[in-house]
């Protein structure tokens, strides 16, 4: 599918991509951080919802990194964006991982954002054991599927949220909009 403007749309467009962009400079010459980035986005709004349940919660925006750590617990955060169907309702999704990547995580948060609104409206906190131990052996299974096809250059595995669905929950809320699970057994 193509879409294709008319010069005095397309100049709207720039326009807004300026006043975007001076916003992003001033971000970025006052953290060092871009903000425009997709991860720094979904950082943002993970950190808008989880730090309301769990005030020990802290992002890192550096890159190749944790994403986020509570207490002394690092976190592994993942964001999926999935376009509403006819009826406006987001379906499941799945999150990707590099195969060649740290695949362990004492916390995993996954987060499934609305295509056309960019709001979180799905968002699982796994901590149990028992739930970590079904991601991490859902990774390294993906993995090793990856390995034997011979380690093609694309290198994305994924975690599937009907396995999330699998889980049992110990919490379900609802904070700014978003279906907040949360599947632990300590305390946040």
């Amino acid at each position: 599918m193509s879409i294709y403007l008319d010069a005095d749309s397309i100049k709207d467009l720039m326009s807004v991509r300026d006043k975007i962009f001076r916003e992003a400079q001033q971000v970025y010459a006052k953290y060092g951080i871009d903000v425009l980035a997709n991860d720094t986005l979904s950082a943002l709004s993970i950190h808008e919802i989880v730090g309301v349940y769990d005030p020990d919660y802290n992002t890192n925006f550096h890159r190749n990194a944790e994403d986020a750590k509570s207490r002394n617990v690092l976190i592994e955060n993942k964001c999926a964006t999935k376009q509403p169907n006819k009826k406006g309702l987001v379906g499941k999704c799945s999150w990707q991982f590099h195969a060649q990547g740290k695949l362990e995580s004492d916390r995993y948060i996954f987060a499934v954002r609305q295509k056309d609104t960019l709001q979180i409206v799905r968002l699982w906190d796994i901590s149990s054991t028992g739930a970590i131990a079904a991601v991490q052996a859902c990774l390294f299974a993906e993995r090793q599927k990856w390995i034997d096809r011979g380690k093609p250059n694309h290198d994305a595995i994924v975690v599937p949220e009907k396995l999330l669905m699998q889980m049992p929950v110990v919490k379900r809320s609802r904070i700014n909009g978003c279906e907040v699970i949360v599947i632990y057994i300590r305390a946040h």
